[in-house]
């Protein structure tokens, strides 16, 4: 059997790189003289998926994407029908992120804490924005959750758990990890705290190039469509506040000190 040294002495490039694959992690499983046929598949299969895309019979609909019965060594590959209006999602899709009163909350993998130089020993979840109440009640972006009332939580669905347990409550103690220090602050909402939501990855659409360093299957995280985002992104097309003199007259309501939106030029 080959290894990936002897698939990429033949393919010159390790196909999950340059092109997204939704369950490929078989694909070296090959031997040397099968390669370059295999190459010729892929040439194939490019050219096909390039066609439904940009050809004159593709119709702008989401695509979905579908498994091909296993085949030996091929039995991972998959191919694209343009069958499903509303995107693909996995039912084993992984959850992502969590929101509760202001804060986001992400699964703190080991990738994470290579990055953020955090102990590879902690548990917990990555506060990685914070808004609203929990800006408030003093956390920060890049606190770790590590307890909600004193109780564990490690992943997304702990912190789930935890704060349907507090859902009535308009308070609940908060434990993070701060520079290496155990802190702990109180969440006060304007009425009930109600409890986590989560999410999956955002959808991609199918083929979307990997922009990160997992090469599994891409349904393990993300749906798979065209219908999950507006197009164009408002947040990418509404412009910022102007600068204004100091002094100026209000153009608006007052929505607090003007330095917090404007640049003031003097």
């Amino acid at each position: 059997m080959a290894d990936k040294d002897d698939f990429d002495k033949h393919i010159k490039m390790d196909i999950r790189h340059a092109y997204a694959c939704n369950s490929c992690e078989d694909v070296f499983a090959m031997k040397p003289e099968q390669t370059i046929v295999a190459a010729g598949f892929v040439m194939i299969g490019l050219a096909l998926v390039y066609t439904l895309f940009h050809g004159p019979g593709y119709d702008g609909l989401p695509v979905s994407i579908n498994a091909l019965p296993a085949q030996g060594a091929m039995q991972s590959q998959h191919f694209i029908t343009p069958d499903m209006k509303r995107g693909f999602v996995s039912a084993g899709a992984q959850l992502y992120e969590g929101h509760w009163q202001g804060l986001e909350a992400l699964h703190l993998t080991d990738e994470l804490k290579k990055k953020l130089g955090l102990p590879m020993s902690l548990d917990g979840l990555l506060i990685d924005e914070v808004t609203l109440r929990s800006a408030v009640s003093g956390l920060l972006a890049g606190d770790v959750l590590v307890a909600v009332n004193g109780r564990a939580v490690v992943t997304l669905k702990d912190l789930v758990r935890e704060s349907r347990k507090l859902k009535n409550r308009d308070n609940a103690s908060l434990t993070v990890i701060r520079k290496g220090a155990s802190m702990n602050f109180t969440l006060r909402g304007d009425g009930p705290l109600g409890f986590a939501q989560v999410e999956t990855a955002p959808m991609i659409r199918p083929g979307a190039i990997m922009p990160h360093p997992y090469r599994g299957e891409c349904t393990r995280c993300h749906p798979i469509g065209a219908t999950g985002h507006i197009v164009p992104d408002p947040g990418g097309v509404i412009l910022p506040p102007p600068p204004i003199r100091a002094g100026a007259a209000l153009a608006h309501r007052d929505r607090g000190p003007c330095a917090v939106c404007h640049l003031i030029i003097n």
